[in-house]
């Protein structure tokens, strides 16, 4: 037998007891402490306003143009100008040698007989679209000396028309013996009939120069 009387209590008596004891339980509890904050970096501090100022107009229309013209200068001078294709020139049109000047099939015959000594070439000076076709003629002696080319105009019913010469004077004022080959020209081409060919001025433009040189001689 135990030395203690047994006592009854009350259930609601025991009930108060317990949600007592849970109520000191609670207060005497050490209650844990919040994990402490993380300080925002450098990095953070430095991008939030422009990342405030992004989000406030990115809706704006005029965004892109603003963001171009804040950043452009600053990554041009870092990274350079930006890489672009090299712009290609058009295409210089030649003078007519392909399209407008189109030798006359009569003419290209005539030209590829020449003597060899007679280099003759579209004249890259002129052009036309009237069928009218520019020569400029250079003679290859090694007998006779350089003087300047000779050009030509050929119209476009050659040879029911004949050939002209341009007359360049001043090319032949550089000395006396050129100015001596220009009146043995102006000479003998009023000696050539109405119709003649570009091979008829051709040879008399080396006969002047050749008779040039014996008055010289």
């Amino acid at each position: 037998m135990s030395s203690y009387p047994l006592h009854s209590c009350p259930l609601k008596t025991l009930q108060k007891c317990e949600i007592a004891l849970e109520k000191l339980k609670n207060d005497m509890a050490v209650p844990t402490p919040p994990p402490p904050a993380v300080p925002p970096t450098k990095q953070q501090y430095l991008c939030q306003p422009l990342l405030d100022a992004v989000l406030a107009n990115i809706r704006s229309p005029v965004f892109n143009h603003s963001l171009y013209r804040t950043f452009m200068p600053a990554m041009t001078a870092i990274h350079g100008p930006p890489i672009t294709a090299p712009i290609t020139p058009p295409r210089k049109r030649k003078y007519e040698e392909d399209e407008r000047q189109t030798i006359p099939n009569v003419l290209q015959g005539e030209v590829a007989r020449l003597n060899p000594k007679f280099l003759v070439n579209l004249d890259p000076s002129h052009c036309s679209n009237n069928g009218t076709v520019h020569l400029i003629c250079k003679l290859d002696d090694k007998n006779l000396p350089n003087v300047p080319p000779l050009q030509l105009s050929v119209p476009a019913d050659y040879p029911d028309q004949s050939p002209l010469w341009i007359d360049n004077r001043q090319q032949y004022e550089a000395n006396p013996f050129l100015q001596s080959v220009y009146r043995y020209m102006m000479s003998k081409l009023l000696q050539l009939p109405d119709k003649h060919s570009v091979t008829a001025l051709l040879h008399t433009w080396a006969q002047s120069i050749r008779q040039a040189c014996l008055s010289a001689a």
